[in-house]
């Protein structure tokens, strides 16, 4: 097995590694192309917001889905663009409460195939990430695109919000876009090779923690966090901590945090890593970002 380990790390191309954030970004932008249809469909409408399904597809051939949800009225509105990690989604636009003055759009991450890191299938669930994040740092571009051609929206309080695994697209696309106006980061960190090091016995890898994560990290190496996010000052960011996160041990968020320029400003929140199918925690964390972003739609009225 660590003979075999070796030969794949021979094989690995290890001066992406060593590339810097001006070679990603040239990169991404080079994937992203235009927006050139936007498909929505309603879902959902209340009293004071309207709801929809879309698909919005770039002139590169591929495509993503979500949910958005827009106030009723002419705005302009803040608004929020959510990547949230790969199985929540959309879903967490009806998590968000009391926001009815912001427009929430909340894409559906384009993984496919198995989450499976036991042996050697690890190998190709960390290559299929990859290319789900090669797909996703652009699409998320076009995101912005739209957002920033709509008239609802105020163009001077667009902001990225993501959480979890989604910080690995989500930061790259905040920074790169600089009409990005602040970027908040929830659960998450920087450092990939050891944070895959550190969940690799949790999803079943077999070979040693150090190489799962130099493996990891050399895989994943274009999405690493501590590569953009020096970039993003003078624009704000937001961090929330888990003070009890076992998937993001705490090096990880403080390299993130002490990496990131002024202004910025940390919150420690009491509890473990949000995982999918904990709605309600989602739904706490998601909120205490909304109120601290926007506070209550109350006060803005």
């Amino acid at each position: 097995m660590l003979r075999r380990s070796l030969l794949l790390l021979m094989l690995l191309p290890t001066p992406l590694v060593a590339q810097s954030y001006y070679d990603f970004r040239e990169g991404f932008l080079d994937r992203k192309g235009k927006v050139i249809r936007m498909d929505l469909v309603p879902v959902d409408e209340s009293a004071t917001t309207i709801t929809f399904d879309f698909r919005l597809e770039s002139s590169t051939g591929d495509s993503i889905t979500g949910r958005i949800r827009f106030p009723k009225g002419t705005g302009p509105f803040p608004a929020a663009l959510l990547a949230v990690g790969i199985e929540t989604g959309r879903e967490v636009i009806a998590m968000i409460e009391g926001q009815d003055n912001v427009i929430l759009m909340g894409v559906d991450y384009p993984f496919e195939g198995e989450w499976n890191f036991r042996g050697w299938a690890a190998v190709g669930t960390a290559w299929r990430l990859r290319q789900m994040g090669f797909r996703t740092v652009p699409l998320l571009l076009n995101c912005i695109d739209w957002l920033y051609e709509r008239k609802e929206v105020d163009r001077n309080d667009l902001a990225l919000i993501t959480v979890s695994f989604g910080a690995f697209t989500g930061i790259p696309a905040a920074v790169i876009d600089r009409r990005v106006s602040r970027l908040v980061v929830v659960q998450s960190g920087g450092d990939l090779p050891l944070v895959v090091a550190h969940n690799s016995k949790r999803w079943g890898a077999t070979m040693p923690s150090w190489l799962a994560g130099w493996l990891g990290g050399a895989l994943l190496a274009p999405f690493e966090p501590l590569k953009y996010i020096a970039h993003l000052s003078p624009r704000p960011l937001l961090m929330i901590v888990g003070t009890g996160d076992s998937f993001f041990p705490p090096a990880s968020s403080e390299r993130l945090f002490n990496r990131a320029g002024d202004p910025k400003e940390i919150i420690h929140h009491d509890s473990d890593h949000v995982v999918p199918g904990e709605k309600e925690m989602i739904r706490e964390l998601t909120n205490v970002v909304a109120r601290k972003m926007y506070g209550s739609s109350e006060t803005r009225r």
